[in-house]
């Protein structure tokens, strides 16, 4: 029987499973996990939809979890722990305060797709029959599963994997696939960051993303980086504050919904390190990178999180991985971080070259690769190309707050005022600003 016609066969209306559904999710057993709220809510959904025979592991990893295609044979053990989770947490609701309930919401064992059954009394007599037919199965199929053991014991072929990438793709739902691609699609505006008009529309990407699926992390996620980046760039304004709230529960809810998926770790370290939580910031981060060491976006981030922490040696001993990223489609941040890696650590000579090679390749040229120049410059001996920045420096960029916004992504203040004090020994003298203090931790993860 599939799902339409299991619901006209009970006297239960589509609406009379959605508050069905309602009161399983605000109650105690599923309120606390947002997790298995989205996989109940999502097989639910899908039932009334008509597309419960499409319901799959796989379906489920992508549609809920959001894994990418490449990363479903390896995920579906989740999806079925999650599922043994939510029966456990639906027939503890049912055995509790939903005992009296008139409809019930059963997800049978070695199905994905949900029941909906009469509640009260006269459906214990079929639960618990429901019950011994199902440990019969299980009874039967271990049975089988040990006889086929036995006939595989010493096969030498291995397991061929199936190209899961080239049709699971087409099991997902249309406002998943609209979602991932745009929250792509933003992920690729966020760098270069010059100034905030630039990052608006990458934030206006990720919040459609979010309203096309509710369920989906990535929208959630690069919100929360670019959150992050409105309020360090707008340090001292009031509402940098309230960006970084709004950040902080991005990030949380990204994070809650795909635990384990790189950039929602990325999301959190990134958050975490501008709200002063450095320790966590840096153990996030090099999680998401051992996850997906391939993943330019997550590597931008690392990167920055290194730099600004004065972990040079860490920026220095990837360059050559950073590379191999920027050439695969990665952004501009890594010869940046790179450039001021080795600025930081004295190879001023390295340091013009990887900013002068970043500008020939068409990398911008905004203050912050200027003002790294321009110190380099003068630490090198060369004092006429430094003198000559300072000026190209104080007549494009006046009133451009680099000594504030240095001082307030550097954990330590040291590598900013070299920085500084190279800049004003070639003649550069920035606007007058109040420096701003060191970020006071907000949340610890």
């Amino acid at each position: 029987m599939d799902a339409q016609d299991q619901i006209d066969a009970q006297p239960f209306s589509a609406e009379q499973v959605r508050d069905a559904l309602d009161r399983v999710q605000n109650s105690d057993e599923f309120k606390g996990s947002a997790r298995m709220r989205s996989f109940l809510s999502y097989v639910v959904v899908e039932t009334l939809k008509g597309r419960s025979d499409a319901i799959r592991a796989k379906t489920i990893a992508m549609d809920v979890y959001g894994y990418d295609a490449d990363e479903l044979l390896k995920r579906e053990g989740v999806v079925r722990v999650d599922a043994g989770r939510v029966r456990r947490k639906l027939q503890a609701y049912y055995e509790s305060k939903g005992v009296a309930d008139e409809l019930v919401i059963s997800l049978p064992v070695g199905s994905y797709a949900p029941e909906f059954l009469p509640g009260a009394q006269g459906n214990r007599q079929t639960l618990r029959r429901r019950r011994r037919a199902t440990a019969i199965s299980i009874w039967l199929a271990l049975m089988f599963a040990g006889v086929l053991v036995g006939v595989l014991i010493g096969r030498t072929s291995q397991p061929v994997a199936p190209e899961a990438g080239k049709t699971a793709i087409y099991d997902v739902s249309p406002a998943r696939v609209e979602a991932m691609n745009l929250s792509n699609a933003g992920r690729d505006l966020i760098f270069p960051v010059t100034d905030p008009a630039r990052l608006q529309p990458a934030l206006l990407i990720f919040q459609t993303a979010i309203e096309r699926d509710p369920l989906y992390y990535g929208g959630y996620a690069g919100a929360a980086q670019v959150e992050t980046l409105f309020a360090i760039i707008q340090s001292g304004n009031p509402v940098s504050v309230e960006l970084m709230h709004a950040a902080d529960k991005s990030s949380a809810y990204a994070l809650e919904l795909a635990p384990d998926a790189p950039w929602p770790l990325s999301a959190r370290a990134w958050f975490n390190f501008g709200a002063g939580n450095y320790d966590s910031a840096v153990r996030l981060s090099q999680r998401a990178v051992s996850l997906a060491p391939d993943d330019p976006h997550v590597a931008e981030f690392d990167a920055l999180i290194s730099l600004y922490t004065s972990d040079f040696d860490r920026v220095l001993s990837k360059s050559e991985h950073y590379g191999k990223l920027a050439r695969n489609g990665g952004g501009l941040v890594f010869d940046n971080a790179l450039g001021a890696a080795q600025f930081h650590t004295g190879d001023y000579a390295a340091a013009i070259r990887t900013f002068e090679e970043t500008i020939s390749r068409g990398g911008p040229f905004g203050p912050i690769s200027a003002a790294y120049l321009m110190a380099a410059h003068w630490q090198n001996g060369e004092q006429d190309e430094a003198q000559r920045l300072a000026k190209v420096f104080s007549d494009t960029w006046p009133s451009f707050p680099l000594e504030a916004l240095k001082a307030r992504v550097f954990a330590d203040p040291q590598p900013v005022q070299e920085l500084v004090a190279a800049m004003k020994a070639a003649g550069w003298s920035g606007p007058d600003a109040a420096q701003t203090d060191a970020p006071q931790p907000v949340s610890s993860d």
